[in-house]
């Protein structure tokens, strides 16, 4: 019997609930005759009629009665208690699986559903399109023909010749291709290829444990094989993997074209190591470690670098690069332990040079290794009352990388080694009464030694104390305090001590008053439309030192400080231990800012300072005698953000006496939104040097494909209507950026460093290529040449040394094009709200 147009909700009963029906009279018959008509009844239907019905799944409602089966259909048709067939735009849900397709025939025994015609399937945003379905749907097991598919956790898809579902969550798939791309319609209006492409003869996903294992795998991009491997796996989110890392390459001009084939291990997830056996054309044969670890209170690194035999040298050479930080706790629980050691080391001298890529070192010619730990104790017990003593000692070494070669640049040649400490052992503490009294002490003891024979040894023990008091009279604040700095010495007697002229035991004491005061005032005010609060900040210190000789005492680290606002403030002219300069002097600074009255943000920035002699200073920190101008040079100071999207920012040094700038520095960054910035920044220090530095990161054209839109339609309920094979993202359209860094002496009239390069983000992958060259010489630089593809959805294939981490260390202001968190750039447009 035809069904009737009105759409009709009714449970249909399994075998023994339908016998129980017809025994129980005319109530059961209705509904029995609804949910179970004839055959033929599945043709003719009215296209209007619908119908909808409901049955629990024996095996689900056991697990959970709430997650009936629904169905939708124009048609409906079977038998009682053996099997169900509905036709027409049917629509089946459960839970979170959802499914449509032509004809739809549930068999009740084993719960299975078999699916032709125009299939599609949803479950926990995948989705899968295809012509013939056979799903277990209690256990989610079954078998695809031939489907496209679509993930949304990966926001990629493909097609495969059959697709096994193993449950709720793993699958193998058969002749697979796997995309994140969207084919181009070739002009003949036939499918295109994608731009990259995994092509695979067996693939399986597990998408607890969030990894795919391809078998025969080949990465295709632009139609180019680029990677192929017997087995290959991937994340199917940001979860670390074990396996084979896509081969690199990148050109040196020291070492010419470099292939590195790494292995990455994850060997548990607080640890792991990528081991990567590497060629160079010219030096040959070499391997490159690195190895991480983390636990709940230590950190550390070890990486590994060694070419057995350098062909051009015809010498090992190798790096070794170990650092570890940890904290620890000992029976006092109210100190913190902390420790921290590093060890770094390189075969030669030339090192620097022929591996520049492979420096993790800021000064790359000068290593530090040391051995550091460090106790911090807050108590009461001592002291004032509130009091924070802090215990430290170290073992540090340098290694110095020379440059023997007589062509050289002098500048670049010229490099001393610092001293060694052989330990050194300290303590520090503040410590405050309720009265406002503080009291700072710092003891230290060093034994220096040096690898140069000519260099004074010894050890030096230093002592200094301080006692001040801060008081607010009328607004203004006032800071008196005294100190007392002691030095003594224990040198080694041999030849470089006689002559040096020192004496191989000494000591000095050095006492210091100063009073620093200062005061602030505010007014409000109004410029380019905005509320502000302008403050007039003066401050005055006064410092008196008394001079007491100590030019035969040595200098084992100790050094001018740099002229800046902490500098010009301070009761010490040196940095380090073994110099303290007399002063009988007053400090005379102003400083005025502009804060944004609703947000507090400071706007402008403006500050002079200068120090006025009262006598002569005997010590010099420059060491060029006594100095007898009553004038200093003059700091001026400035910062501004009043113009929305720049920021300025420079210091200056000026000669009163002689009327010219000594060194100065001004920097200018424009940065109208995310992805775009400029910065130019000049530096001068007279008879020294003189540099301009260019940064950007800038759109050059094209437009960023929509992806986050693509990424709300994949997760969004609508599901049902993506295409797979147009899910994707499109090449067409991306975006070309330019970014990278100059640094241009004008004394010399050359390019010292430049860093220069571009990136492509086509949507579902993103190219870079960047070009770097440093200065070795004169006449003498290196040159390499990077490149980086990352396929969205896939991996990240750096093809080279990481062109990302150079872009991050050395241009300013650089960020990801798809930086977590933060909105997808689209060029010449407003900034989308999203979440790199």
């Amino acid at each position: 019997m035809a069904l009737a147009a009105a759409c009709l909700v009714a449970p249909l009963h399994s075998p023994s609930q339908a016998q129980s029906a017809a025994a129980s009279g005319a109530q059961a018959a209705p509904a029995s005759a609804a949910a179970t008509p004839p055959a033929d009844a599945a043709s003719g239907a009215n296209p209007a009629s619908r119908m909808s019905f409901s049955l629990p799944s024996p095996r689900l409602q056991r697990r959970d009665a709430k997650e009936p089966l629904f169905f939708e259909a124009d048609q409906l048709g079977g038998e009682a208690g053996i099997f169900t067939r509905a036709s027409g735009s049917v629509r089946l849900r459960q839970g979170e699986l959802a499914m449509r397709a032509d004809e739809i025939t549930h068999t009740p025994a084993d719960n299975t559903a078999k699916a032709q015609g125009r299939v599609r399937i949803v479950s926990r945003g995948n989705l899968f399109t295809g012509p013939e379905l056979t799903l277990r749907l209690d256990t989610l097991e079954g078998n695809f023909v031939r489907p496209e598919f679509w993930f949304a956790r990966t926001q990629a898809g493909g097609d495969a010749l059959l697709v096994e579902f193993l449950g709720e969550d793993r699958l193998r798939a058969h002749q697979t291709s796997y995309s994140s791309c969207r084919p181009e319609d070739m002009p003949d209006g036939s499918p295109g290829k994608p731009d990259w492409v995994l092509n695979t003869s067996e693939v399986y996903l597990d998408f607890a444990a969030s990894e795919g294992t391809a078998k025969n795998a080949v990465i295709r991009f632009m139609d180019v094989p680029i990677l192929a491997a017997p087995t290959l796996t991937f994340p199917l989110d940001n979860q670390r993997k074990s396996g084979l890392l896509p081969p690199s390459f990148y050109f040196d001009s020291n070492s010419g074209f470099e292939l590195s084939t790494p292995y990455y291990w994850n060997i548990a997830p607080e640890q792991d190591a990528t081991i990567a056996p590497t060629l160079s054309a010219r030096r040959g044969v070499g391997l490159d470690l690195e190895y991480r670890y983390l636990t709940t209170t230590d950190t550390g690194k070890l990486h590994l670098y060694g070419l057995p035999n350098d062909r051009l040298t015809g010498d090992g050479r190798g790096l070794v690069d170990f650092t570890h930080k940890g904290r620890f706790r000992t029976g006092n629980t109210l100190a913190q332990n902390q420790y921290d050691i590093k060890w770094l080391h390189a075969s030669d001298d030339d090192y620097w040079k022929d591996f520049s890529h492979n420096l993790p070192s800021p000064t790359p010619r000068l290593f530090d290794s040391h051995v550091k730990f460090d106790s911090t104790l807050n108590d009461r017990t001592w002291g004032l009352g509130n009091s924070q003593t802090n215990f430290y000692a170290a073992v540090q070494s340098w290694q110095t990388l020379r440059d023997l070669d007589p062509d050289s640049d002098p500048e670049l040649s010229r490099i001393e080694s610092p001293y060694r400490r052989e330990p050194q052992l300290g303590f520090r503490s503040r410590s405050s009464s309720d009265a406002g009294v503080v009291f700072n002490v710092q003891g230290e003891f060093n034994r220096f030694a040096h690898t140069d024979a000519a260099k004074v040894t010894g050890n030096r023990v230093n002592l200094n104390g301080r006692l001040e008091r801060r008081f607010d009279l009328l607004g203004i604040s006032v800071l008196p305090s005294v100190a007392v700095r002691g030095i003594s010495y224990d040198l080694d007697r041999n030849n470089a001590l006689a002559a040096s002229g020192s004496r191989a035991s000494t000591s000095i004491a050095v006492p210091t008053f100063s009073l620093d005061s200062g005061f602030s005032m505010e007014r409000d005010v109004q410029f380019f439309g905005r509320d502000l609060v302008q403050t007039l900040e003066p401050r005055v210190m006064y410092v008196y030192t008394p001079y007491r000789r100590q030019d035969d005492l040595p200098r084992f680290d100790s050094a001018p400080r740099d002229f800046n606002q902490y500098a010009v403030f301070n009761d010490n002219g040196f940095t380090g231990g073994d110099r303290v300069t007399d002063a009988n002097q007053v400090t005379v600074g102003v400083t005025s800012r502009l804060i944004d009255s609703a947000t507090g943000v400071e706007a402008l920035r403006l500050g002079i300072a200068q120090k006025v002699l009262l006598a002569d200073q005997r010590i010099n920190p420059q060491g060029e005698g006594p100095i007898t101008q009553k004038l200093s040079d003059l700091l001026l100071l400035g910062s501004t953000s009043v113009i929305p999207n720049w920021n300025i920012d420079s210091t200056l040094q000026y000669g009163a006496q002689e009327k010219r700038t000594e060194q100065g520095t001004v920097g200018v960054r424009y940065s109208p939104g995310a992805w775009r910035t400029v910065s130019a920044t000049y530096r001068y220090t007279r008879e020294a040097s003189e540099q301009v530095e260019f940064g950007w990161q800038w759109p050059l054209a094209g437009r960023t494909p929509p992806l986050q839109q693509m990424m709300n339609q994949a997760s969004s309920p609508d599901l049902m209507q993506v295409n797979p094979r147009r899910a994707g993202t499109n090449a067409c359209g991306g975006a070309w950026y330019t970014v990278g860094r100059v640094t241009h002496s004008m004394r010399d009239k050359r390019v010292i460093n430049s860093l220069i390069g571009f990136e492509y983000d086509a949507g579902c992958w993103i190219g870079r290529v960047v070009a770097e060259r440093v200065a070795l010489g004169q006449s003498k630089a290196n040159t390499r040449i990077m490149f980086q593809l990352e396929l969205l959805g896939l991996s990240q294939l750096a093809l080279g040394a990481n062109p990302l981490r150079v872009l991050q260390q050395n241009v300013p202001g650089y960020r990801l094009l798809r930086e977590e968190g933060q909105p997808l750039n689209v060029p010449g447009t407003p900034m989308s709200s999203q979440d790199e």
